[in-house]
């Protein structure tokens, strides 16, 4: 671990490198020699105080005086949150909101009436395993609704099967264009409708007041569906806050580090997936509500045992660096905060060591809304490796063929390491040049 370049980078400000020097002391002798711990306390911890203290500062100046965490990301972001907030004796209220984008889909669909409204509702997008039975689980059919709709559509391929995005997308066109099907959708949606908004309602969603909500990033989709589901029940806009959009920031979308307009400045050399999972929670992902004792509680799916460990670890340890760093008055400006950001982040995932990518590399990842396909963040890609270099991912581009490795592509910096890429720094350049590429595009595309 490069812990020496990270005591470096955060020697710009003192007060963070004395919080993050007594945190790694601070240890047992197990977790000093733990990499999750240590990466936690060096990048994970700091980086994550400075979002925090940034959306701290912008409630403030807003009047915003309750904040909603949404899970399962905001679990360690409201940790910190709720030690500053009582450190500095500030006027702020904080509630983790047990949501997903499966359970507010889920509950969303109940006030679709046309095929766009399903489309516009998440329905057709965001789902990396494309089969015709996930498809139809996550719009709640069971077995033999599923086998109805296979016979009434013709379809006779496996169900299990990944298909094509020709294949999905002419499987999609078949749901869209039956009308009966859309309505037997929208009536299965209706409990986990009624479920949810008694579950808003109790947890304060809709009290007076202006509120805000804290995700990581990237699209503030789950701001967009539940604003969509709590429409005309609040007094005021919902704001959202996030580490960074892919997306142009707004009155009502607000980033830390990044968004679409300068995104090609940091994401290059950043991985998304990587920042969710020092955000993991310790418990599984929201699947929906259920009543018990005229109470609403959140229905969880098990949880990785591996990802558990890893969150509880990093909880613990961004806790105890919170609160040596607020015993310092220093005041760092944003601006600041976050430039240090940007670099400790850019030395961790842009470049990691070997030790770095194999333990961080281990991480449980699913970029499914249904988590019902998880592989390792990273890993040895083997052959596969080539396709991302920059000549090669054009032509294969081309040809319709995937740019991606054959698996591990979720963290393809630290793929890049644990296949003994030679020479790295070719295979590091091909990846950073084909995203900022990639996000200037997005920019033109959106900032027209």
């Amino acid at each position: 671990m490069k812990t020496d370049k990270y005591r470096r980078l955060l020697s710009c400000c003192p007060s963070l490198l004395d919080a993050a020097d007594k945190t790694a002391n601070d240890m047992n002798e197990d977790l000093q020699n733990n990499i999750p711990a240590q990466v936690t306390a060096y990048v994970t911890a700091p980086v994550l105080f400075c979002y925090v203290s940034y959306i701290l500062d912008s409630v403030k100046k807003k009047n915003i005086n309750r904040i909603f965490f949404l899970s399962r990301d905001g679990y360690i972001l409201k940790q910190i949150a709720d030690i500053i907030i009582e450190r500095k004796k500030l006027k702020i209220q904080t509630s983790y909101l047990y949501v997903s984008r499966y359970s507010l889909r889920n509950a969303l669909y109940y006030k679709c009436e046309t095929a766009e409204d399903f489309e516009n509702a998440g329905l057709f997008t965001g789902y990396t395993l494309k089969s015709a039975k996930n498809f139809l689980k996550r719009a709640g059919l069971d077995n033999r609704q599923r086998a109805e709709v296979y016979e009434k559509i013709g379809f006779s391929d496996d169900e299990n099967k990944d298909l094509s995005d020709s294949e999905y997308s002419a499987f999609c066109e078949k749901i869209k264009n039956d009308s009966a099907l859309l309505c037997k959708i929208k009536n299965n949606s209706e409990n986990n409708y009624h479920n949810i908004m008694k579950y808003f309602e109790q947890s304060g969603l809709f009290e007076k007041g202006k509120i805000a909500v804290v995700d990581s990033g990237w699209m503030g989709t789950v701001q967009k569906t539940l604003t969509a589901l709590v429409n005309g029940r609040t007094d005021d806009n919902i704001i959202g806050y996030y580490f960074g959009l892919y997306r142009r920031e707004d009155d009502n979308y607000k980033a830390f580090l990044f968004d679409v307009t300068d995104a090609y400045k940091y994401v290059p050399t950043f991985c998304n997936n990587l920042f969710e999972c020092f955000c993991s929670a310790p418990h599984g992902m929201t699947t929906g509500y259920s009543e018990c004792d005229g109470k609403i509680i959140p229905v969880l799916s098990g949880a990785n045992a591996e990802m558990v460990k890893m969150a509880e670890i990093q909880t613990k340890t961004a806790v105890r660096f919170t609160e040596y760093a607020c015993e310092n008055e220093n005041y760092i400006p944003i601006c600041k905060m976050r430039d240090i950001s940007a670099r400790l982040l850019k030395a961790l995932m842009y470049k990691p060591d070997k030790q770095e990518a194999e333990i961080l590399g281990a991480f449980p990842f699913s970029d499914d809304v249904t988590e019902a396909k998880i592989q390792c963040l990273a890993g040895n890609c083997k052959g596969s490796i080539s396709n991302i270099l920059l000549p090669v991912r054009i032509i294969r581009k081309k040809k319709g063929k995937s740019i991606y490795p054959d698996k591990y592509i979720y963290w393809l910096y630290g793929s890049i390491v644990l296949t003994g890429c030679k020479p790295a720094w070719v295979y590091r350049l091909s990846v950073r040049e084909w995203e900022r590429l990639r996000l200037l595009r997005e920019r033109r595309k959106l900032c027209r």
